[in-house]
């Protein structure tokens, strides 16, 4: 099976990005790096990363938004397209994540 991509593009997650704080940059970088390491099965069994899909409204998994843990503090939001993550924004207080 092969590697998750990541994108990165996003102009809302490339925003959040320029706002982060120098330690919650490394924390991201990691975070990403070790996303980046992964298979999809790999992903879903992870335990810290905490991936989860948010809007369950949709029966289609590609319409479905998912959140993922990167530091005590931070989340991230993202779709998934095809073997890619797309980053959609990063957000401070975890339950705006939701």
């Amino acid at each position: 099976m092969s590697k998750i991509k990541l994108d990165l593009n996003h102009p809302i997650f490339q925003q959040d990005f320029l706002n982060l704080e120098k330690v919650e940059i490394v924390a991201l970088q990691k975070t990403l790096r070790k996303i980046s390491n992964l298979t999809w099965i790999e992903l879903h069994k992870d335990n810290g990363l905490k991936w989860e899909a948010i809007n369950v409204k949709h029966d289609r998994v590609k319409d479905r938004i998912y959140t993922f843990r990167f530091s005590q503090k931070y989340r991230a939001t993202a779709i998934r397209e095809d073997n890619t993550i797309r980053i959609l924004t990063l957000h401070v207080d975890h339950d705006s994540a939701y």
